[in-house]
């Protein structure tokens, strides 16, 4: 009888490594490529116009890839970035196409941070998020920003020597707006600790600056759209002059569309009190307008002619007080001190600090040359301009504090007499024998 055979030796199936699933390298991939995309979609935003004013321009000498490739610089410009054409810098950065840069970017974004966090759960997410999706998603998009500095070798016009690097400017702010929000359970812990380490106030208070950022900025671009509707026929009379069909006349639009944002910017130098040039030599501010001669862009012909403001224009200026105010209010609306006045007065002069610096960094980066010679230096002398709207608005905001304060102290006076005086009159009663 042959003897039994030994059991072979089964191995039992091993369940995959958890950590290999959701460490931050399992992210890279995903990010890699949501990175890329999101790079790709911006591009898309600034090629398509280009090769539609190409197409509009039968009798353009010049082959679609001119096209292509100048479209690729202005993507440079609407990350930040300067470039060179024909000998002129122009370092101008419009502020309404970065704003789409950033907008487009931080969607993109938003959906790799909701579908990863959903892959590795909440315990993982913080640790997957600071190593695999940052840098992932940074990575990815700088990689096609080499592709698209290669695309403007050769061309009318070419960025500079860092314009890769310094392009990673938008997809670091579309990571900002989707992860450091401190007061949100979804946000990675690294976050909330790095939060945790200020003042208890500091998550509120950082919520509210940027409110106010965004309300100065409305400011600046209702007093934009004001100037516009006032001057429209000035304005119309000089895109006339261009003589552009249909698809010509809408590239000129969008190309002055895209720098209305730096106008909110100029508008609100303007009712700080420092106000602003568009050429070197001229001013436009509350005391008087001397624009001087301006390039032919329909745009500017809603800047005000030459003249001299009476003095009652200066009341402009009680704008970003006004602004200052209502960040005072909201936070006072959002926190409670517990009578504790000293870190009530500093988180409201935080708030007005953050409002009025995230304007101050939009406008130098708006700043910059179009051309030479008195094209050199558009836009508002920044330190200026930063010192009187940082004043204002803090100004403002602790003046609101200061009448809170003292209509609180009055209403306490009013409680402890009222106090006062029923204990007297419940001592002088008679009682009942």
């Amino acid at each position: 009888m042959r003897p039994l055979a030994p059991p072979s030796p089964t191995s039992t199936p091993t369940a995959p490594s958890t950590r290999s699933t959701t460490g931050p390298s399992s992210a890279l991939p995903a990010a890699l490529r949501t990175g890329a995309l999101a790079a790709v979609a911006t591009w898309a935003v600034v090629v398509l116009p280009a090769l539609v004013g190409w197409v509009a321009a039968p009798e353009s000498t010049v082959g679609w890839f001119s096209a292509v490739s100048l479209g690729s610089a202005i993507w440079f410009l609407g990350h930040g970035q300067s470039i060179g054409a024909g000998g002129v810098a122009v370092s101008m950065t419009p502020l309404l196409l970065l704003g789409v840069f950033v907008l487009i970017t931080y969607r993109w974004a938003r959906r790799l941070a909701a579908t990863e966090r959903l892959r590795v759960g909440s315990s993982d997410w913080s640790r997957v998020a600071l190593r695999g999706v940052v840098p992932g998603f940074l990575v990815g998009y700088g990689l096609v920003a080499a592709v698209l500095a290669l695309f403007t070798l050769g061309g009318p016009a070419t960025p500079g020597v860092a314009a890769v690097i310094g392009s990673l400017l938008v997809p670091l702010a579309a990571l900002g707006f989707v992860l450091v929000r401190p007061d949100d359970d979804e946000a990675p812990a690294f976050v909330r600790s790095w939060f945790r380490r200020g003042p208890t106030w500091l998550p509120a208070v950082w919520r509210v600056g940027w409110r106010g950022a965004g309300l100065l900025l409305a400011v600046g671009f209702a007093v934009v759209v004001l100037r516009l509707a006032m001057s429209w026929s000035a304005v119309a009379d000089i895109q006339a002059q261009y003589d552009a069909n249909l698809a010509g006349a809408l590239v000129i639009g969008v190309g002055q569309l895209a720098i209305l944002g730096n106008a909110a910017t100029w508008a609100l130098a303007f009712v700080a009190g420092p106000g602003f040039q568009v050429a070197v030599g001229s001013a436009i501010a509350p005391a008087a307008a001397h624009p001087g001669l301006l390039p032919l862009v329909p745009v500017l012909g809603a800047l005000p002619r030459s003249s001299d403001y009476p003095p009652l224009m200066y009341a402009v200026l009680l704008v970003p007080v006004a602004v200052g105010a209502w960040l005072g209010h909201r936070v006072d609306a959002e926190l409670e001190f517990f009578g504790n006045t000293r870190a009530r007065l500093t988180a409201t002069a935080v708030a007005a600090l953050i409002a009025a610096g995230v304007v101050v960094a939009l406008t130098a980066l708006g700043n910059g040359a179009v051309g030479l010679d008195r094209l050199s230096s558009v836009g508002p002398a920044l330190l200026p301009f930063g010192l009187a709207l940082v004043a204002e608005v803090v100004a403002g905001a602790l003046l609101l504090l200061g009448v809170l304060l003292l209509l609180e102290r009055r209403r306490e006076r009013a409680a402890q007499a009222g106090v006062t005086t029923a204990g007297s009159s419940d001592e002088g009663a008679p009682t009942a024998g």
